[in-house]
């Protein structure tokens, strides 16, 4: 088992918030057992247990009841590693959110997010995993935030999602969230959650580099790889690699090469906030682009090296990763 982590240079937004207050950085990150000098360090990591303390004494230090929201307004891609700059190259706003949605964890080893969607809208869905720990209110309100803050450093300034959703309560500074998100903001709801208009998330960008994208995906995979050497998922997406094209890429197939159980393959991937289905989507997709991109293969061939049936199914499949056809793509 390996202990929750939190990328270091993740805070060097809230740092900025307490210079700009005149508030001593390295006092508070102190106060909460930390030590400062780490932001400083590429790829340092602090514990994730202690960030509930570092954000409770940055409040308490500068007095703003939402510094969350205010750490977004200075805060850069490049604080997140190799996930801020393959998102910041991504040719839609959507394959920034799968990129994050895959490489979560070098932001934090607790963090999990979900995309789902629809003909009509994106929903970028945060938790943590089942480790016990509730992150502090600040930093759920830093994560969604950030999120939106890459969204307008790559568009325009003023873009803004349809919705904001919260689980905690309304507070009394309810108007310091509708001025940052620019949209409706509900409490109470079932989820920590951005939703996105569909057509403007699968929209090109124009800093969008899939060639560049790619080669700072592998740093990421790299990087990841260091955090969780012995994930089960990236056990699950080794065997779909090879075993795609045979068209036995089943869970039952993939859960005796592990020397599994299918129940007990799905409980590990379910603690580590995937499953068997995500695995094998995002397996898929991620070859899919790749193989469509570089044009050595025909689309069916395509479809066979990814376990599809037929082309057709290879095609709506793509057609729900990208909202348009292989052809158009290509």
């Amino acid at each position: 088992m390996f202990e929750p982590t939190t990328l270091a240079a993740t805070t060097t937004a809230l740092v900025a918030v307490l210079e700009s207050c005149g508030c001593d950085p390295r006092a508070v990150f102190s106060k909460a057992g930390l030590d400062y000098d780490l932001i400083h360090r590429p790829g340092a990591r602090y514990p994730f247990a202690k960030m509930r303390g570092l954000w409770t004494a940055a409040r308490e230090a500068t007095g703003d009841p939402c510094i969350g929201l205010t750490a977004a307004r200075w805060f850069r891609p490049q604080a997140l590693h190799a996930l801020g700059l393959s998102w910041m190259t991504s040719q839609t706003l959507l394959d920034g959110f799968h990129r994050i949605s895959r490489y979560s964890h070098i932001a934090s080893t607790s963090l999990l997010i979900d995309v789902k969607e629809s003909s009509h809208e994106i929903r970028l869905c945060t938790h943590v995993a089942a480790h016990g720990i509730e992150p502090a209110p600040e930093a759920i309100d830093a994560a969604l935030a950030y999120i939106v803050s890459i969204c307008r450093q790559i568009t325009t300034r003023k873009f803004a999602p349809l919705r904001v959703t919260y689980r905690r309560e309304a507070g009394p500074h309810v108007e310091r969230y509708l001025e940052y998100f620019g949209a409706p903001v509900l409490f109470s709801q079932p989820k920590d959650a951005l939703f996105f208009e569909a057509k403007r998330a699968r929209a090109r960008v124009p800093s969008g580099n899939e060639e560049v994208a790619r080669e700072i995906d592998r740093i990421a995979e790299r990087y990841l790889a260091t955090l969780q050497p012995s994930r089960v998922q990236d056990k699950v997406r080794e065997n779909l690699l090879s075993l795609l094209p045979s068209g036995e890429a089943d869970q039952r197939t993939i859960a005796r090469n592990l020397h599994r159980s299918v129940s007990t393959l799905q409980r590990q991937l379910k603690a580590e906030g995937s499953s068997f289905r995500k695995v094998l989507d995002q397996t898929r997709q991620t070859m899919a682009l790749r193989l469509v991109k570089e044009g050595d293969y025909s689309l069916g061939q395509i479809a066979y090296l990814l376990g599809f049936s037929d082309q057709a199914n290879f095609s709506r499949a793509f057609r729900r990763w990208t909202g348009g056809p292989p052809t158009g793509f290509r």
